[in-house]
């Protein structure tokens, strides 16, 4: 669920992810007993419990225990660690009846590992300067009072001199006052200063000459817990994160629910608008559309689409047979969009539509996302084949390409004039004809097809449309001209062009190929045979005459291409009858017209 919110949301990402490491690390502590106490744990000899937290071998810290409390275990000697200094005491026993520990200063013995005299000036601060709270030095211990004198003093009772130096002595004295040495003055030596080092043991009964064994065997500490302040403050924190993770959780849920019920309403309305809109649209023009059949039934009709008769940029033909044994061309759409609105379109427009030249559609499927169509079968297929394919060449002849021309010249004008509403094809292309058994051409695919009314000598188009090669300038740069029938008879023109193109065995003379080069070739063959009386073209006469309608439909100026009327009549014309158009290109002068449409 988070990673749905993550893209448009990327601070709830953020917050949530501080969240969960704050509480990661509130939550990584030692494992602790139901009371929230750690655990105990054993260094050396001596069990590790609570109110301590115990700190293994080479770590620095720890999340068990009370705040000043931490054990250090290195080499199973426990020393017991606070200020940041470890080992500062060892601790030698616990007693967690009484709150009580006895421990020992190291760092005092090392003073006398040695008889170098620099270890002695250590000794000038006292131990207990080094206890802080919640310890605190018993007043059972004595004092071990070492005097680091500047001259030898006079030699006193109880006043032994240390192996150190000879200026530095040592004597017992009771304890309390361990952080002012200023109130042993019974003790106070003249030309010396004092340290005080807590010991254990009886007034009396302790001999200062072992200062050593004494500070070995440490001295008493008690503790008083703090108070739970810092769990209380621990557990208060994770409440009220947990709480606020609670509500935030909460609220996001609610949120991502009301959203997604949001759109779904939204994606419901938009549904029923478009069903309503597409059976609107087919009750307005249900005497115009065919009929209707579900998805199931052409699954019949083709049997689940066994036969494939080709594929297209907008979807796949398949082969099929109506229950009274016509054969039909299913023709399924894919990566079909929007609410079928151009698919209607496709539909209305041929339905209203009846010419011999101009493809039968007899049915159409319009189901959910299923969308297809069902033509009359073309026996011989697209006209594509046969002008493009050199095994199919033999099959059509100069006179019969001539008459497919003019059939759709005369369906272009059934469209453009014959209907009650004006049809715009806009896709005028060799693979969109269709030849049935008798060769009679009929014009397919009215994908593109837009109506306009008589009234409307230009269309407005909110984008461009029909196919690279076969498109009118004017459809995609609006500074060529208005968009108009003149934009058929451009794609006409260019078809023609391809008809003689792919019908010709003449080697154009050049090093370049191409549509441009091969216009400029033929436009120049044509001027040349006309003007000259000389064959300088090795086309026959049908396809010289083919040739220069299809060069006065490409002129680039919709007001200089002829209407479809015009080019019908010019192909039933003489080729002597025509005239020269101009070349067609905005970068080559053209040549003074003598043509009138």
């Amino acid at each position: 669920m988070l990673f749905i919110i993550s893209a448009p949301m990327p601070s709830v990402s953020l917050l949530l992810l501080l969240l969960c490491i704050t509480l990661s690390q509130i939550a990584a502590v030692e494992p602790v007993d139901q009371e929230g106490n750690c655990l105990p744990k054993t260094c050396g000899n001596l069990t590790i419990s609570d109110p301590f937290g115990f700190v293994a071998e080479q770590a620095t810290d720890t999340k068990c225990g009370r705040l000043g409390f931490e054990v250090h275990c290195n080499n199973s000697i426990p020393y017991l660690g606070y200020y940041r200094r470890k080992y500062r005491f060892r601790i030698l026993d616990i007693f967690y009846d009484n709150s009580s520990l006895i421990v020992a200063d190291i760092h005092k013995l090392g003073d006398f590992s040695g008889s170098d005299s620099k270890g002695c000036h250590v000794l000038t601060a006292n131990t207990s300067s080094k206890v802080g709270l919640p310890f605190s030095i018993s007043p059972v211990n004595l004092n071990l009072i070492f005097y680091n004198c500047t001259k030898i003093p006079v030699v006193e009772r109880g006043l032994v001199e240390t192996k150190c130096s000879n200026s530095l002595f040592v004597r017992v004295g009771v304890g309390g006052h361990y952080n002012d040495s200023s109130n042993y003055t019974q003790y106070s030596v003249d030309g010396c200063s004092t340290t005080l080092v807590p010991v254990m043991g009886a007034l009396g009964k302790v001999n200062a000459s072992n200062y050593k064994q004494l500070i070995s065997d440490g001295f008493l500490l008690t503790w008083q817990l703090p108070s739970n302040r810092r769990r209380n403050i621990k557990l208060i924190l994770i409440g009220s994160l947990s709480a606020t993770a609670g509500v935030f959780f909460t609220c996001l849920l609610w949120i991502i629910y009301r959203q997604k019920q949001k759109f779904n309403l939204f994606i419901l309305q938009n549904h029923a608008q478009s069903k309503s809109n597409t059976e609107e649209i087919l009750r307005r023009y249900q005497s115009l559309t065919p009929k209707r059949y579900s998805y199931s039934d052409l699954k019949k009709i083709t049997r689940c689409f066994e036969e494939k008769l080709g594929e297209g940029g907008y979807g796949t033909v398949f082969k099929g047979n109506l229950p009274d044994g016509r054969m039909v061309a299913v023709k399924l759409l894919k990566g079909s969009k929007g609410n079928g609105d151009e698919f209607l379109n496709e539909v209305t427009s041929i339905g209203r539509t009846s010419h011999v030249n101009i493809v039968s559609l007899l049915g159409f499927c319009l189901q959910g996302s299923k969308r297809a169509l069902v033509y009359e079968y073309m026996a011989n297929g697209s006209l594509e084949k046969y002008i493009y394919s050199e095994s199919l060449k033999s099959a059509l002849g100069w006179e019969n390409l001539r008459k497919i021309a003019v059939g759709i010249a005369q369906g272009l004008v059934y469209l453009h004039q014959g209907c009650s509403t004006r049809i715009i094809h806009f896709d005028i292309k060799p693979n969109n004809i269709l030849l049935d058994e008798n060769f009679c051409p009929k014009i397919a695919d009215f994908g593109l097809a837009k109506l306009c009314h008589f009234k409307d000598s230009a269309l407005s188009m909110a984008d461009a449309r029909g196919t690279i090669g076969f498109i009118a300038p004017e459809v995609f740069y609006r500074g060529f001209g208005v968009v108009s029938t003149k934009s058929d008879v451009y794609s006409y023109g260019m078809m023609m062009l391809q008809m003689v193109g792919g019908k010709t065995d003449t080697k154009v003379n050049t090093d370049n190929s191409g549509e441009d080069h091969f216009t400029n070739w033929i436009y120049d063959c044509l001027v040349k045979d006309l003007q000259s009386q000389e064959i300088s073209c090795e086309l026959d006469e049908t396809a010289k005459q083919m040739a220069l309608v299809g060069l006065w439909c490409i002129q680039m100026a919709p007001g200089n291409r002829p209407s479809m009327t015009t080019v019908t009549e010019m192909l039933e014309k003489n080729i002597n009858e025509l005239e020269i158009p101009p070349k067609p290109f905005i970068s080559c002068p053209s040549p003074q017209s003598h043509f009138s449409s």
